[in-house]
């Protein structure tokens, strides 16, 4: 897989832009960076449509109080590109504090012109045995 250096920049931009709208709850932001079939499987095994996403961001049953990334790899065919990253998140989910330590699989599509996010995979990281 290969992507032209904009591509990757333009994805790398909206996963950036992304995460800015989640922190602030920004859903006109979150409403022109997700795609109108995405599709957010959560670690927890829940799956969320992009409105049910949205609306769990809008009425605060969800909130995103803290995002650190690291590890991110992009990759680019065609009109496809993935995004790989390690994030570790602060939030609270129905009135409870939530720690997530995950691995990420954000796949993005380029729809007239526009990239946007069509699918979220998220995946819990076990704790290490020694």
């Amino acid at each position: 897989m290969s992507g032209t250096p904009s591509d990757i920049a333009e994805i790398e931009d909206c996963e950036d832009r992304r995460y800015a709208a989640m922190l602030a709850a920004d859903i006109p932001a979150l409403e022109a960076l997700l795609h109108e079939d995405m599709i957010y499987s959560h670690s927890t095994g829940g799956r969320d449509t992009k409105d049910e996403y949205l609306a769990a961001l809008r009425d605060k049953v969800s909130i995103y109080k803290r995002v650190d990334r690291d590890e991110q790899v992009v990759r680019v065919t065609g009109d496809i590109g993935l995004v790989f990253n390690h994030v570790q998140i602060d939030a609270e989910h129905k009135g409870a504090d939530l720690y997530l330590d995950n691995r990420l699989l954000a796949v993005w599509t380029r729809d007239n012109g526009q990239w946007c996010m069509l699918a979220l995979q998220s995946g819990a990281i076990p704790p290490q045995v020694t």
